[in-house]
Formats: C-alpha cells, sequence, structure tokens
C-alpha cells in the first residue's frame, strides 16, 4: 500500500532563470506500510499534454531516489512554467501505485533596471518645475513615473529622494512617485532646491534609475511651468496637421491665381472685339447722290459737300451699313480729307466732285 507523496497530490516547484543543467529541483518521495519487497518503491515521470516541449528534453527523475533533474537551462521569457506528473509504483504483486502533480514556476531574473517615463528623462539630465511662494502644505509638485521590464517582485517599484540629505520641505510616495511640499515656505528657505529621485525595484540585487529635479519657487502662479534643459538628439519634422496645413495653402493660392489669369483673360477679349466691331468710321456714299457718315464711339460727325454746302449729322441706331451703300473707311485720326465720286441726279457724265469732310468731336 502507498500513501500520497508527502500526503499531499500538488507540488509546486520554484526554478531560478538560466540554472545550470543537471541541477536538481525537487526530491519526492513515498510511503508504503508494507515489508519486504513490498515496500520498495520506484518513480517515474508520466508524460503531460499539456506542454508545449516534449518532458524528456527538459527534466528527469531518478527511480530510487526520486530526485528530479533539470535537463535544459531554463529562459523565462520562452517558457516561464510547466506541468508533469510522478507516479509512485510498489513491488508487490500486482503493484500499486499513487500520483502527484508538480508544477513547475519558472522564476524571472532581475535583470532589467527601471526605466523614468517622460515627461522627465534620465541620462544625467536635469528638468525643473515651479511652485508659488505662497504653496501650501501638500502641494503638488511633480510625479515620477517609472516601469521595468521584469516580471513579478523584480518589477514592483519604490520612490525615494536621495538628495538633498535630511530634506524637511518636500516629500515623495514610496509607491505612487508624487512629490508635494511638507510645510509653507519661508523667507529662510532658498529659491531653487535641486532633488534627486531614486527609483529601485524589489529584485536581488535591487537595480535603480534616478532623475534629478529643480524646484524653483516664483512669487506668482502665472510663470510656473515645465522645462526641459536638455538639448534634443535630433529636429522634429513635421507633422501630418502641418503637413496637410501646407497643402491647403499652396492649393487655395493656386486656384486664386488660375482665377485671376482667367478673369484678365476674358477681359481682354471683350475689349479686343469691341475694337474689332467699332474700331473703324465708315462713308456711305448712295446711288441718289447723297451721302453719310458713322463712327461707333460718342462724337458727332459733320461733313460739308462741295456743291450742295448742306451739312448732315447722321446718327446709326440700327444696323449698319445700308445695304445700297459704298463703304470708306477712315483708319484713326479726327481729321480726314477724301476725294470721292459721287452721282448727280441732274449729271451723270464723268465730271467729278470733290468731297471735303471735317470730324469734330463733341466731349
Amino acid at each position: 500500500m502507498i500513501k500520497t507523496f508527502i500526503y499531499r497530490n500538488i507540488i509546486n516547484v520554484y526554478v531560478e532563470r538560466n540554472s545550470p543543467v543537471g541541477a536538481v529541483i525537487k526530491t519526492v518521495s513515498a510511503i508504503d506500510a508494507d515489508n519486504n519487497q513490498n515496500g520498495q518503491v520506484s518513480y517515474s515521470i508520466l508524460q503531460s499534454n499539456s506542454n508545449s516541449l516534449p518532458l524528456s528534453t527538459m527534466v528527469n527523475i531518478n527511480s530510487e531516489t526520486g530526485d528530479i533533474v533539470s535537463l535544459q537551462s531554463f529562459n523565462y521569457e520562452e517558457l516561464n512554467t510547466f506541468q508533469f506528473k510522478v507516479q509512485a509504483t510498489d513491488s508487490g504483486v500486482p503493484p500499486l501505485s499513487s500520483n502527484v502533480t508538480v508544477n513547475v514556476l519558472i522564476l524571472d531574473e532581475n535583470d532589467n533596471n527601471p526605466t523614468i517615463l517622460a515627461p522627465y528623462s534620465e541620462h544625467g539630465s536635469v528638468n525643473s518645475e515651479s511652485i508659488p511662494y505662497s504653496a501650501e502644505a501638500g502641494y503638488f509638485v511633480a510625479k515620477i513615473r517609472a516601469v521595468d521590464a521584469d516580471s513579478g517582485y523584480n518589477a514592483l517599484l519604490s520612490y525615494h529622494l536621495s538628495e538633498p540629505k535630511g530634506n524637511n520641505f518636500f516629500r515623495i510616495g514610496t509607491s505612487s512617485g508624487e512629490i508635494r511640499t511638507k510645510r509653507r515656505m519661508n523667507d529662510n528657505d532658498l529659491k531653487t532646491h535641486p532633488l534627486v529621485v531614486l527609483v529601485s525595484d524589489n529584485g536581488e540585487p535591487s537595480l535603480s534609475a534616478a532623475v534629478s529635479i529643480d524646484v524653483v519657487v516664483v512669487e506668482s502662479t502665472a510663470y510656473i511651468q515645465t522645462q526641459f534643459r536638455h538639448v534634443p538628439t535630433k529636429e522634429e519634422s513635421f507633422s501630418d496637421l502641418n503637413l496637410y496645413l501646407l497643402i491647403a495653402i499652396v492649393s487655395v493660392s493656386v486656384i486664386f491665381l488660375l482665377s485671376l489669369i482667367s478673369l484678365i483673360a476674358v477681359k481682354c477679349h471683350r475689349t479686343d472685339g469691341s475694337f474689332s466691331r467699332y474700331s473703324a468710321p465708315m462713308i456711305t456714299t448712295h446711288p441718289d447722290g447723297s451721302w453719310s457718315y458713322s463712327k461707333s464711339t460718342q462724337q458727332y460727325d459733320v461733313c460739308f459737300s462741295s456743291d450742295t454746302m448742306k451739312s448732315d449729322v447722321v446718327v446709326f441706331p440700327g444696323p449698319f451699313p445700308p445695304v445700297d451703300g459704298e463703304l470708306i473707311s477712315i483708319n484713326g485720326g479726327d481729321t480726314f480729307t477724301r476725294t470721292q465720286t459721287l452721282p448727280n441726279s441732274d449729271k451723270r457724265s464723268d465730271d467729278k466732285e470733290r468731297l471735303s469732310c471735317l470730324v469734330v468731336e463733341m466731349p
């Protein structure tokens, strides 16, 4: 008869990360109340289906002593826990056995320092915070935040003011990282208080990171702002918003320029059309010997005939010229003299009459 291993059904085994190969991680034992050969117990490992790797490459057990030996160095990032069963069997006929479940937990090694988060930074840079002279006790100054890439207790962080020693004006929350004032400011206090905050983890050995903050006392809260004295390592590039704004401005400018050019072109086209329609003044002669003159500007055109001594002022509100007229174009100038042969009702011979015309422009 075999009793359960150490009277328990589950055993938890903690293994250090990167432990040496061949190290004994646990020894199990079972008790058999029988005598002689029936009381002899042997140990074996039962394969578990819950493991990603075969147990034969991970652990082994001494069948006589119950020593569980590691067959590899465990990496916490790749494997942090696995499970198997150990069976104890006696030598009786028929043999009797009992099982126990073994949970192997890989411990994370404390190999990562805490990291200070923005807006504060480490690596020797100094940050500045301002508080008003009238600040009461408990006034909030700043909050330091940090993270640790380790896990478990190795990732638990605590905050302390390492400098100045014996500080009686500021305090920091051990777990929160909030810096607050202990009391009101007096005239004997300094105007600038350099502080060094130490962030430590709970690993063995403990790792830490530090950040420096200068707390400046000002007369008014209007000057309170956070300043960073470290120089950026590289220039900041345009953000997406700045890029979209630049594209919009360029697009609007191009559209405006094209609209202006189109407007000027339309104006010029209309002006050229007006000139082509109205630029040339005309003289019209009729078969009956009469004649007329027209110019499409705001002016009066007076013509004198040498034989009739008559003058006519002709304005054409309708279509021009008449279908039965002969046109003579005047190309520029306000005064011209031109000889035109006009038919006479009394004389239809080769006699020619001279015609002089004076164009007088009225305001």
